[in-house]
């Protein structure tokens, strides 16, 4: 899926079925804009690289989605402290 000049993909396997998967593209895509703003360029999404990754890290969890409400991501991403990579 095009999100922007950003392509996201994803795969699943087993109970991840079509249905699933577009559950899990619909939320990342609502993280991504949110944390962007707007669609992302590709300097906008690397520039926000970190607090997607947060972001992503809250949605899914060992392979599992976990996270689908936007205000509950948003939430617990702030709730991470900041660290340097």
């Amino acid at each position: 899926m095009a999100l922007g000049d950003v392509s996201v993909y994803v795969v699943g396997k087993d109970e991840y079925d079509e249905f699933a998967l577009a559950e899990v593209i619909f939320v990342i895509t609502l993280a991504v804009k949110d944390v962007c703003g707007k669609l992302p360029t590709e300097r906008l999404f690397l520039d926000k690289y970190r607090r997607i990754c947060l972001s992503l890290d809250e949605i899914i969890w060992k392979g599992y989605l976990e996270n689908t409400d936007k205000d509950r991501i948003r939430r617990l991403v702030r709730l991470k402290p900041p660290t340097e990579f």
